[in-house]
């Protein structure tokens, strides 16, 4: 859709017909009306890309590979260790160690 934003912005279409297209084609699942608004505005101010810009915050370090890979070191040395005691060990979160054992090494059965 921001594509189509952009475009109808270079061609220099109101915010208005654009959102009334939008609503046209994709019903209830379009853009409102206050991000076409947004996306006209930054347009003006001279932005040319329609991806998402980077966010900032922490970076999400814990599912890479080597992390994976300590992870899972962790737990052939000792079969039975929490995953609280490998958070701390790694210094990673209790969520991200619990995805990693799960979704990324699948072992079926962990200790909380």
């Amino acid at each position: 859709m921001r594509a189509v934003i952009r475009f109808l912005w270079a061609k220099r279409c109101n915010c208005t017909e654009n959102f009334r297209q939008l609503h046209e084609v994709h019903g209830e699942n379009a853009i409102s009306r206050q991000a076409i608004t947004k996306w006209f505005s930054m347009f003006e101010n001279g932005r040319t890309d329609i991806d998402d810009a980077e966010s900032e915050g922490r970076p999400s370090t814990a599912t890479k590979s080597e992390i994976a890979a300590r992870v899972n070191e962790s737990i052939l040395a000792n079969r039975r260790v929490a995953v609280d005691e490998i958070a701390n060990k790694l210094d990673i979160s209790h969520g991200s160690v619990h995805r990693i054992t799960v979704k990324h090494l699948e072992f079926s059965n962990i200790c909380a």
